[in-house]
């Protein structure tokens, strides 16, 4: 009886710990982009460094991922996310301290890994601690928090700007300052059992295991709308202080404070996602999220090709429910899926080639939107409605995706007791 009393209070802990994390990690990426025009300013560096600069922490993470799901497979959970957060700490001390574009550019890069790590191994994580009948909620609302990573990022950031030209260091310190809390609240957690069980002691049968036939199918079925979800979102992250600066003329603190409403649409997108995720089905989520998504993006990106006169609200408005579909969708989905799919001994290394097939199109989305916005604005919002677009068909066209929608009850039922 006192353990079934203290259950809920564990889970809630774990949940808690999965939830700093990821605000952790979602404040680090976004952080640089109130930081941009400083640095650009700070160092005298021209436009596409910068611009690099931004799509650099898409590299560390494509590393960070693919290297910890094998490594988490193989040595333990707990051990890898250790590793993580104190990557977060010394790479943002180093970002902040940086004397030349060169070394902002390597410690954001190492920042980059420790958000592979995280996304990669926190999920894993608690996929294994919590793995009961209510496991794809409690994912989704540890990915709600992302949202207020991001958030929080746009409002610190900006504040921190206005402390004069020194500001963008401070924003940049802010992000391992906060890392500070998760590594206190690592220090407790205990290795996932599941992982024990499972655990295989060799690197070269995990990846054949995970690349088996059976396998490979589910790295493209998962891959392909991660991937393509991460072109628009992180390249939409990362510019969305420069886009309402163009769009709407406003300066560059004004433009952090903007980004923060536009962002704000995310928060009640994450609540209705974890409302419905389970009884409507990942799949479905997922498909409805891009095509609407596709729509608002569509609409205000032709609109300024046509040369329509939006107001600002307007314009606030149209990317906020981009941002809220694509939070209530595949923002979720396309971390979940895999996480429930793969069978425990491997779930960290397909986790991990999936995570990095995401991070991957942030990078292309981050070039291709500074490539096309070179044109203008509106190209790039047409280019990101049509990857939405293809992240709907190939969601519909491939089913199979979500474990809870392809098992029989009797076997769910075994699932869960092999999981309590």
């Amino acid at each position: 009886e006192r353990q079934v009393k203290k259950k809920p209070v564990a889970n809630a802990y774990y949940i808690s710990i999965g939830a700093i994390s990821i605000f952790v990690a979602s404040y680090n990426i976004a952080i640089i982009s109130v930081a941009l025009k400083p640095i650009e300013n700070a160092f005298q560096t021209g436009t596409g460094i910068v611009y690099l600069l931004g799509a650099l922490i898409f590299v560390g993470a494509m590393i960070g991922a693919i290297i910890s799901g094998v490594f988490s497979d193989r040595f333990g959970r707990v051990s890898i996310l250790t590793i993580d957060i104190v990557t977060f700490i010394g790479a943002g001390i180093g970002s902040a301290l940086s004397t030349n574009i060169a070394m902002l550019m390597f410690f954001r890069t190492l920042v980059g890994v420790g958000v592979g790590i995280d996304y990669v191994v926190i999920f894993t994580y608690i996929s294994e601690i919590l793995a009961t009948k209510n496991s794809t909620r409690n994912l989704a609302l540890i990915m709600f928090f992302a949202n207020f990573g991001i958030l929080f990022s746009y409002l610190i950031g900006g504040t921190l700007l206005t402390l004069g030209s020194t500001g963008w260091r401070y924003a940049l310190l802010s992000g391992a300052i906060l890392a500070i809390v998760p590594l206190i609240m690592r220090s407790r957690l205990k290795e996932s059992t599941l992982w024990k069980f499972k655990r295989i002691k060799s690197i070269k049968t995990i990846l054949k295991d995970v690349t088996s036939r059976e396998n490979r199918e589910y790295l493209y079925r998962f891959s392909i709308p991660w991937f393509l979800y991460q072109i628009g979102d992180q390249s939409l992250t990362m510019f969305l202080p420069f886009i309402l600066i163009s769009a709407l003329g406003i300066s560059v603190v004004s433009g952090a404070f903007s980004a923060v409403l536009v962002k704000a649409f995310t928060i009640p997108a994450s609540i209705v996602a974890f409302l419905i995720i389970q009884r409507l089905g990942t799949r479905k989520l997922q498909a409805t999220g891009f095509i609407i998504r596709s729509v608002f993006l569509g609409i205000l990106g032709f609109g300024l090709y046509f040369a329509l006169r939006f107001t600002g609200i307007e314009i606030i408005i149209l990317l906020g429910f981009a941002f809220f579909f694509g939070s209530m969708g595949p923002d979720k989905t396309t971390v979940i899926m895999p996480v429930e799919k793969y069978d425990e001994s491997i779930r960290g290394s397909g986790q991990g080639f999936n995570e990095m097939a995401g991070r991957f199109g942030g990078l292309i989305g981050i070039l291709a939107f500074a490539l096309f916005g070179m044109a203008g604005i509106d190209i790039g919002l047409i280019f990101l409605s049509i990857t939405c677009i293809l992240g709907f068909i190939i969601t519909v066209i491939c089913r199979d995706k979500n474990i809870v929608e392809n098992i029989s009850k009797n076997a769910k039922e075994e699932y869960y007791a092999r999981t309590k």
